[in-house]
């Protein structure tokens, strides 16, 4: 009679152990469609902004790349795709990088550098602390992390001015800086 109980306890604790992993599945499962839902609100106001899903897809896809290169051999391809088409006009060959309108390494740190600060990433760079990369890397994520803090309150108030059709309050001491003093 001792097997049968230790047989029925051991399939008991099997299922409520089965149980176990099935509310932490259902739990993930929820805030997986929770969180696909934010992601669909963002892509349509994103794209209410003009920024297409597609775009927003490549530029994580090339942000989230392990290996840097790929992006880059993709878009030389691509690129080369669009010469033989007669859509754009021919480069002067060789490898993309080798071209003159290409970045050197320090606005390469400086991008990298600013796209981190104005995307809210760590504040930790990829080069040796202290280093001249690293502290210009650092300037520049500071330049970013700035522009955005700075402006993206009342960027976000216009969008949100534009989709509900009001104009956006008024900031005293904030002028337009693209507005002139032409009279029509």
């Amino acid at each position: 009679m001792m097997l049968v109980n230790d047989t029925e306890k051991a399939a008991r604790e099997r299922r409520i152990l089965f149980s176990y992993y099935h509310k932490k599945d259902r739990d993930i499962a929820a805030q997986i469609k929770a969180l696909g839902e934010q992601k669909k609100s963002n892509r349509q106001n994103a794209k209410a902004s003009g920024f297409p899903a597609q775009k927003l897809d490549h530029y994580l896809k090339s942000f989230n790349a392990e290996d840097q290169q790929k992006p880059v051999d993709k878009l030389k391809s691509e690129r080369e795709n669009l010469e033989w088409l007669g859509y754009i006009p021919a480069t002067s060959g060789g490898d993309l990088l080798s071209q003159v309108d290409r970045v050197d390494g320090e606005q390469m740190i400086q991008a990298k550098g600013f796209h981190a600060g104005l995307t809210g990433l760590d504040r930790v760079s990829s080069y040796d602390a202290g280093s001249v990369d690293d502290k210009l890397w650092l300037e520049s994520y500071d330049a970013g992390r700035k522009e955005y803090d700075t402006e993206i309150p009342d960027i976000l108030a216009r969008v949100q001015a534009a989709a509900t059709n009001e104009e956006p309050a008024a900031d005293p001491g904030d002028g337009d800086p693209f507005q002139t003093d032409i009279e029509d």
